[in-house]
This record gives structure tokens, sequence and C-alpha cells, in this order.
């Protein structure tokens, strides 16, 4: 077994220590870097949806004087079709449950 020199050793430690050190400040810079661009994606994607909203609301606001006689008529028909919906679903699972028996 060779004994070294052990200054060199510790030297070499030193600039394994530091280097990890460096390349740890890297990896926390890249990961602040990603946080902050999805944060900004993430912004982005809430002004879109935020301005479709308003523009829906925006839209309901404006349509609304003018079909204010038509709307109840039109809920009506609404239900109606969603509980004829409903039925016609309720009929093909019986239908379905029977024939598996």
């Amino acid at each position: 077994m060779e004994i070294g020199n052990i200054q060199e050793f510790r030297q070499q430690q030193l600039d394994k220590v530091r280097k990890r050190k460096e390349e740890e400040k890297k990896i926390k810079k890249g990961i602040y870097q990603m946080h902050v661009m999805v944060e900004d994606q993430c912004m982005e994607t809430f002004d879109k949806e935020h301005k479709k909203v308003e523009e829906k609301a925006q839209d309901v606001k404006n349509g609304e004087g003018s079909l204010e006689g038509n709307t109840k008529e039109n809920k009506k028909k609404d239900i109606q079709t969603e509980i004829e919906k409903m039925l016609a679903a309720g009929r093909k699972a019986i239908s379905l449950s029977q024939a598996q028996v």
C-alpha cells in the first residue's frame, strides 16, 4: 500500500466539494427558472380562460334583453328533451339487463 501526499489528497477532496456546490447551485437555478416558466404559462392560460368567460358573460348579457320572452319556452323544451333522453337511457339499461338474464 502506497502512502501519498496528504495535502494533495485534501486538495482533491476540496475540489470535489466545490464542484458539487457549483453543480447544486446550477441545479437550483434551473429549478427556479423552470418554476418561473411554469407559473408564467399557467398565468397565460388563466388569462385566456378568464377572457373567454368574460366574453361569454358579456354575450349572455347582450343577448338576454332581446330573448326574454323566448327563454322560458326554450327552457321548458330543454327540460323535456333531457327527461326524454333519461327515460330512453333507462329503457336501454332495463332491456340490456333483461337480455343478460
